[in-house]
């Protein structure tokens, strides 16, 4: 498990700093004016440039609260929205067009406040803010729905699952209460969902500490994680941000902090979800606010 691994480096990083100079001489710092990040030796740039996307699609209006987004195959996304329990198949031509609307739960009249969508080995997970996971077997055809209760709730505020290729299981990003003993209210947590066993493993598999944020940009950042996925190629896990600060991190899967891009507000309103195709091509989508349209955006991968 990360969070074990990380423990015990903590412990190991005690002994070994005695009597060493202050870290704080190298660390990262943000340069924003070539959008990459600088430390004293290296300079390192960014997988993706979320400033100039490749392609954007703006989406219909029934989708302007898009919370969540997941790749299909090349011309389509199966998305969710906040307010009602459906699955869209969006198809992405030269336009944004619900080739299907696919209902996995009641409509209740009020905010549905389902937060992120996935699919594994043909199965679809709708994410619910309390915790709770629908699976969603045939969803293309004749759904079956399950709910699956978890031990996260509503102080959790559950906003961001993905596949993890890795572990074949999924990761469940927590915005608000880790819910880990002893760590600071700003601490975020990532758990890991047991396919075969439908359930959480109960020690997180992932914790964001603010911390590390500042260490890398040199900037209070306060991260609040909306969406998360995990990059086919190199594995490196990207959990996006929208609340205060909108960012986009990247952990390397040993739970590293490696980068963090910030999001130019005026391109992405409020940046909600967050997924790769099989070939590293990232798609981020936003939702409509203060009169902006909801949109999809493609970055292409810089191998």
């Amino acid at each position: 498990m990360i969070y074990n691994w990380i423990k015990l480096l903590a412990v190991v990083s005690i002994f070994c700093s005695c009597g060493s100079s202050d870290s704080n001489s190298t660390l990262k710092q943000k340069d924003t004016a070539t959008n990459t990040a600088v430390t004293p030796s290296t300079t390192v740039s960014y997988t993706y440039d979320l400033s100039s996307p490749q392609k954007k699609w703006v989406l219909p209006d029934n989708l302007s609260e898009i919370s969540g987004n997941t790749w299909i195959d090349k011309n389509h996304l199966l998305v969710i929205e906040d307010l009602h329990p459906n699955l869209y198949l969006v198809r992405l031509d030269d336009k944004a067009v619900i080739e299907k609307t696919i209902p996995f739960g009641p409509e209740t009249g009020d905010k549905f406040d389902i937060e992120d969508v996935t699919t594994a080995n043909g199965t679809a997970y709708a994410l619910w803010s309390h915790g709770g996971v629908y699976k969603i077997n045939n969803w293309n055809d004749k759904p079956q729905v399950d709910k699956v209760k978890t031990f996260l709730k509503k102080g959790n505020n559950t906003e961001g699952i993905c596949y993890d290729p890795v572990s074949k299981n999924l990761l469940i990003a927590c915005k608000n209460e880790s819910d880990v003993e002893d760590e600071k209210k700003s601490t975020r947590s990532v758990y890991m969902f047991d396919i075969n066993s439908g359930s959480l493993q109960d020690a997180p598999f992932l914790l964001l500490h603010k911390k590390d944020f500042k260490n890398v940009t040199d900037q209070k950042v306060d991260f609040y994680p909306s969406a998360i996925a995990v990059h086919p190629v190199t594995h490196d896990i990207y959990i996006l941000s929208t609340k205060d600060t909108k960012c986009l991190a990247q952990y390397s899967y040993k739970g590293e902090l490696k980068s963090v891009q910030f999001i130019d507000k005026d391109l992405m309103a409020q940046p909600e979800g967050l997924c790769f195709s099989p070939d590293g091509t990232l798609y981020i989508s936003t939702e409509g606010k203060n009169g902006t349209p909801p949109y999809i955006f493609q970055f292409d991968y810089k191998k």
